[in-house]
């Protein structure tokens, strides 16, 4: 499934801007409050790509549906071995791969897991924990609630399938009745998608500590 699927963003740099010899003072005050937009986990490729290590990772691990889905709340960025050891923020997480490391908005480590240390319940305490110190939000409360709605569109999707049917069978053989059915049952399935699409969209809309209160 899509919604369970990590979204890797593949990069070659995760360091903010750095303040340098010749800045405006207006950029250099922006480069000591670079303040990304989630916190992010940071996932640490491996050159080897036979590595066991890598393929446990990436078979196993991240195919874990709680660890899939409490990645939302993050940004999940890529980077090479080679560009992580170039990196001035990665290059001090350490230097084996495949490495996860887990960084605050404000580009601070957390956490950094490496090889056989990485299991889907380290990453998710990892996680957890994060979510703790950077929103409002229960980690453990979205996760059950995501799980649940994925259920329910599983039953959508079911519901789908089963009105494409009939409305194949009406092409083939119609009957103004069932076609009056048909057409209450579809207008209802599309009902209850747009109630499922905002539910989603509810529970995905996180509050970040420090943001301002939003009036009712």
């Amino acid at each position: 499934m899509a919604r369970l699927a990590i979204n890797w963003k593949t990069v070659t740099a995760v360091a903010p801007a750095a303040v340098v010899t010749g800045q405006s003072e207006e950029e250099s005050v922006k480069a000591q409050a670079a303040l990304a937009e989630r916190p992010m986990i940071v996932y640490i490729v491996s050159d080897d790509t036979t590595d066991s290590d890598v393929r446990k990772l990436e078979d196993v691990v991240f195919a874990n549906e709680k660890m899939a889905i409490g990645t939302k709340f993050f940004d999940c960025l890529k980077i090479s071995e080679g560009n992580a050891l170039s990196d001035r923020l990665l290059k001090e997480t350490g230097r084996s791969a495949p490495r996860i490391v887990f960084l605050t908005r404000a580009y601070e480590e957390t956490d950094s897991l490496e090889g056989r240390q990485i299991s889907a319940g380290k990453l998710i305490k990892a996680m957890s924990n994060l979510v703790r110190k950077e929103y409002e939000d229960s980690f453990d409360k979205m996760c059950r609630d995501y799980t649940k709605l994925l259920n329910d569109l599983d039953r959508l999707e079911s519901k789908r399938t089963k009105l494409a049917a009939d409305r194949a069978r009406l092409q083939e053989k119609p009957n103004p009745s069932r076609e009056k059915k048909l057409e209450r049952d579809e207008k209802e399935l599309e009902e209850e998608i747009a109630e499922w699409n905002q539910k989603e969209k509810d529970i995905l809309s996180f509050k970040s500590k420090g943001d301002p209160q939003t009036e009712a």
